[in-house]
């Protein structure tokens, strides 16, 4: 189906530019071009013809899909202004990602030389990058990330954290099928495995306290402000920054591929593409395409209803289960399940075959 069908975009999106056009002039003519598309795009809907001027990107909602049908306040096109994908549209809904000259052109959209001009004294090619992925900068500039986030020496000496190897906790860790020394650090003398959220250069954005001690609470989170007001730094953490630190993994993974949410880090170390989200409760603060994988207990049943009745992709643990024949057990989680598989000396199944978004599946869950 033709979503543009007998939309007419005039010529009226036309605007002149008559001088070499600043960083700023380029920001707010893009601004108000992609503005004048979803106006036009979605004529009768105020929410979708909303859109937002952010640090490093102009966000709205995407004219090629429509984007959200549930919500028409989720705006996942992307204008993106900074970083190495500068000068690129994105949707996180369909996936759609090409030059700003060839968005602009879609919408019958003619734009003066000086607004080419500026893309090209930036260095901003016209065509698809060869490399093909897609990662967190293309929703945050990666120099702000690293610069925000903490150093691995400083944490250490800030929490008397000390290297995994070792240490009793080694043990532990590899019952789990945990080899990524690099993601945990241990406290010796109050017993607990510190799980920590990297960026692509090592540095510490969260990190999620597992404690020993029976007679504390088993898990305790920390985002990037909480750290810092712990180590007493005074400095001011940008929300969005601030909002993704407790997203384990999400400056690993590829955004053009699916992307799957875990409760906790350690399933999520385990599985490709995927992020975790401490918690089956916690909202995700990211508008891009994700699945669900929530354990199978009580709490991660429900929201896996909650969220296969809104149209999202769900893991099916009932069907998983009665295929592999696992026994019963209060709770499972896809550690269990690679340990249990391991002890039984069977192979791994194909997990993409037990996610399901229909809402008749949810007997399966």
């Amino acid at each position: 189906m033709d979503l543009n069908r007998n939309i007419d975009f005039s010529t009226n999106l036309n605007t002149e530019f008559d001088k070499s056009l600043s960083y700023e002039e380029f920001k707010s003519k893009s601004f108000y071009l992609f503005e004048k598309i979803v106006k036009e795009r979605f004529p009768n809907n105020p929410g979708k013809q909303r859109i937002h001027l952010h640090t490093d990107r102009i966000t709205g909602a995407c004219p090629y899909c429509g984007d959200s049908m549930q919500s028409d306040f989720k705006h996942r096109g992307n204008i993106i202004l900074k970083g190495k994908f500068a000068g690129y549209y994105k949707c996180f809904n369909c996936g759609v990602f090409k030059s700003v000259i060839d968005f602009f052109s879609d919408y019958k959209v003619s734009l003066d030389l000086d607004f080419i001009n500026y893309l090209s004294l930036n260095k901003i090619e016209y065509k698809r990058p060869s490399y093909g992925k897609y990662d967190i900068s293309l929703l945050i500039n990666n120099q702000l990330l690293e610069e925000y986030a903490i150093d691995r020496d400083y944490l250490k000496k800030s929490f008397n954290l000390v290297e995994v190897h070792n240490t009793p906790i080694i043990s532990w860790l590899r019952k789990r099928l945990q080899f990524q020394y690099k993601r945990f650090l241990y406290n010796y003398d109050k017993n607990f495995l510190v799980i920590l959220n990297l960026t692509k250069n090592g540095k510490i954005l969260g990190f999620q306290r597992r404690n020993f001690d029976k007679r504390l609470e088993k898990y305790n989170t920390y985002n990037i402000r909480r750290i810092y007001n712990e180590i007493s730094i005074n400095k001011e953490i940008p929300d969005e920054i601030d909002s993704i630190s407790q997203i384990y993994g999400i400056s690993e993974v590829d955004f053009s591929n699916k992307i799957t949410l875990f409760e906790g880090p350690l399933d999520s170390f385990l599985f490709y593409n995927s992020v975790a989200n401490a918690g089956a409760s916690k909202s995700f603060p990211l508008d891009i395409p994700i699945r669900y994988w929530y354990d199978d207990d009580k709490k991660g049943r429900e929201k896996s209803v909650e969220k296969i009745e809104k149209g999202f992709e769900v893991f099916l643990w009932t069907r998983f289960r009665n295929d592999l024949g696992l026994p019963w057990r209060k709770k499972w989680d896809l550690n269990d399940v690679l340990i249990w598989l391991k002890e039984n000396g069977r192979p791994k199944p194909i997990f993409d075959y037990y996610f399901s978004s229909d809402p008749l599946d949810i007997l399966d869950i």
